[in-house]
């Protein structure tokens, strides 16, 4: 695994750790998926992921923001109880130190990276994670305009990318609504570089009825293989031992939608 630090334009630092060193097929434009937070690369697009990096494609991934504002730091530092851990959290005994909104952001973005390994590892196309540490609660159109372009000037200068991310109408969440709008506003005002897009829809939502205004499908696990990939990338957002650095944050915020997935490995999307 490599690491690099890239300077992109807005002033906005996206730091980049590719997982595979193998070729990817240079004859297909990158694909970039767009996720808001830390798991939802994994709750909304994780087969799609799998299949690409699969296919030999090189796939980048850009978190917006390290999800630092996430209502699980009072969880695990034993203010509110989950209803998925059951018992109230004491960090000093069960060793580990209260989080701080940058501690909870970095663990999160560990979990994130620990499933992105398991989507892709020894597949033959390359997977890349960027972060552009917009602060999370508070994404834009335009903040997340800015930091989708930066990566894809670095990925594919002038070039075409293959834009992937939240819907811009079936959620709730105004981070995942704004990075969704951002993908249409750049499909919309360059359509030579980024008119393949896709919007993928978190399982919360798989029976919204916006669905009616959009055109969805399904894309399921083109095999075993994948399915299997997901599921671990699944339970990467599981794993708890304090001592490893694994706290099992997506468990702990939002166990009812992994589990969906493990039950049915799957990504609905439309155009």
């Amino acid at each position: 695994m490599r690491r690099r630090t890239l300077l992109a334009g807005a002033a906005i630092g996206v730091a980049a750790v590719t997982y595979q060193a193998a070729r990817a097929d240079a004859a297909t434009a990158p694909a970039l998926f767009v996720a808001a937070h830390p798991d939802d690369e994994t709750l909304a697009m994780s087969t799609a992921i799998a299949e690409h990096v699969a296919a030999g494609q090189a796939v980048h991934v850009l978190l917006l923001t390290d999800g630092e504002g996430s209502g699980t730091l009072k969880i695990l530092n034993g203010t509110t109880v989950s209803t998925w851990w059951g018992n109230r959290h004491v960090p000093a005994a069960e060793g580990y130190a209260p989080f701080t909104p940058a501690t909870l952001g970095a663990a999160r973005v560990v979990e994130a990276e620990t499933a992105l390994r398991s989507l892709s590892a020894g597949l033959p196309g390359t997977l890349t994670v960027h972060r552009a540490g917009l602060p999370d609660g508070q994404i834009t159109s335009a903040t997340a305009q800015a930091a989708i372009v930066a990566v894809a000037d670095e990925i594919a200068p002038g070039g075409t990318v293959r834009l992937k991310g939240h819907s811009p109408l079936v959620d709730n969440h105004p981070d995942h609504l704004a990075a969704g709008q951002a993908i249409v506003a750049l499909a919309t005002a360059n359509p030579a570089r980024f008119a393949d897009r896709r919007h993928y829809i978190l399982p919360a939502y798989w029976t919204d009825a916006r669905l009616s205004q959009v055109t969805e499908s399904w894309d399921n696990p083109t095999d075993a293989a994948i399915s299997a990939r997901v599921r671990a990338a699944v339970r990467s957002y599981g794993a708890w031992s304090p001592s490893l650095g694994a706290y099992a944050i997506g468990y702990h915020s939002v166990a009812t939608m992994l589990d969906q997935l493990i039950a049915t490995p799957r990504c609905l999307m439309h155009p």
